[in-house]
């Protein structure tokens, strides 16, 4: 939450801002927020983002790659790329599509080479020649290597260590879980952080930006090992914690892109609230949805060759679930009169919301279940879930 921001220039007669939104004030709105922080990027908290990537160097707008055009980038002496991407989160399908994008651009990014960089930045400010290394010397001027700095730039992009930083015109509810969302996506290793722009009117045409951040950036890095043993190897797989994770034996690559097939219809599915993110594929046999309590979800089971599907609640940490304990001990008898028939609720269970299925035979109609079961899990769970975060953290 922000106070009033007051302006005491004459402390006779201060002057109290008013909080404004993006696209409540005429040529107030993506684009402008957008040339905004391009234009002064000492706005940017970048030292309290993750200081690697600073000082900020502006390199250009619309940066152009086969994953769309990125709303504004920037460099540092050290080869670190900076993406932002300016929304209005007034639109609950703004979260959902910053995620496809951030992940779709950091692949894109970690296919270029530094030449590809010049080519795209040469073409966004219009002029040619080595674009990036020129801005950077002139704004730095720090006896920087032209060789040096293209290698370093090159090996940023090629390990993907980007920092991807979106910027939003005023807090709503769920933000809290895109990282976390976002996290469960990555493949490469990068930065990913949220700041929130709040916009203050004084008078008719004098504004005021106040820049803070809402989730500093983690380093995604995933770390497969393949250990052998019979019959089939077992993944052993390290966040970017460094924690082991046991998986179960490793699915052949055919039979994950059979897998990818069959829950495709899934993670395209139509969801009645419109504040709920699309649900994300394990490459196994479940599909995730994320819910307002962190380390809480709801996941869809079908199991390949066999009639056996179902819903569940759960989370990837045993002391997640943990925390909702008490709160679906008092709650039980509502919640079971609300969710489908045959839920059941087991108390101090790994999955203590559970709706399994036998006896479903053909694909259509597993999916059909599927998907009208998970809209009925999320319709009562989602708001319910909230409400007993709200009240974990009071």
């Amino acid at each position: 939450m922000y106070g009033n921001f007051v302006l005491l220039d004459q402390p006779a007669k201060p002057q109290i801002g008013e909080r404004v939104y993006l696209g409540d004030v005429k040529s107030k709105n993506e684009t402008w927020l957008r040339d905004t922080l391009f234009a002064y990027s000492e706005i940017i908290p970048i030292d309290e983002i993750d200081s690697s990537f600073g000082p900020l160097v502006p390199l250009c707008k619309e940066l152009r790659t086969d994953a769309g055009r990125i709303d504004a980038a920037f460099i540092n002496d050290r080869g670190r790329l900076t993406i932002v991407e300016c929304k209005l989160w007034r639109n609950p399908e703004a979260r959902r599509q910053v995620v496809a994008q951030t992940l779709d651009y950091i692949s894109a990014l970690a296919g270029w080479s530094y030449a590809d960089l010049c080519e795209q930045v040469a073409t966004a400010v219009g002029r040619g020649g080595n674009v990036p290394f020129e801005i950077v010397r002139r704004r730095c001027d720090t006896g920087l290597s032209e060789g040096k700095f293209g290698e370093a730039v090159s090996q940023s992009l090629r390990e993907g260590r980007v920092l991807v930083l979106i910027a939003g015109d005023g807090f709503r509810e769920g933000m809290q879980q895109l990282t976390e969302l976002v996290n469960r996506n990555a493949t490469k290793a990068f930065s990913f952080g949220l700041m929130e722009v709040a916009l203050y009117r004084f008078g008719k045409s004098q504004f005021a930006v106040l820049p803070r951040v809402l989730a500093k950036p983690e380093v995604i890095v995933r770390y497969v090992t393949i250990v052998n043993v019979k019959d089939a190897p077992m993944i052993v797989e390290e966040d970017s914690i460094g924690k082991p994770k046991r998986g179960m034996r490793e699915t052949p690559l055919s039979n994950k892109a059979h897998l990818r097939t069959w829950w495709e219809p899934i993670l395209k599915m139509k969801l009645e609230d419109q504040e709920q993110e699309q649900p994300f594929w394990l490459a196994t046999n479940n599909v995730v949805l994320n819910m307002p309590f962190p380390g809480i979800q709801i996941k869809a089971l079908s199991i390949v060759d066999s009639s056996q599907i179902g819903v569940f609640l759960s989370g990837p940490k045993a002391a997640n679930v943990t925390m909702i304990q008490k709160y679906l001990k008092r709650d039980r008898r509502t919640l079971l009169k609300e969710l489908p028939n045959g839920t059941d609720i087991r108390i101090g269970h790994r999955w203590p919301i559970m709706l399994m299925r036998f006896d479903i035979e053909t694909d259509d109609e597993k999916r059909a279940w599927i998907i009208n079961t998970l809209n009925a899990f999320v319709n009562v769970l989602r708001p319910r879930l909230k409400l007993w975060y709200d009240e974990a953290m009071r």
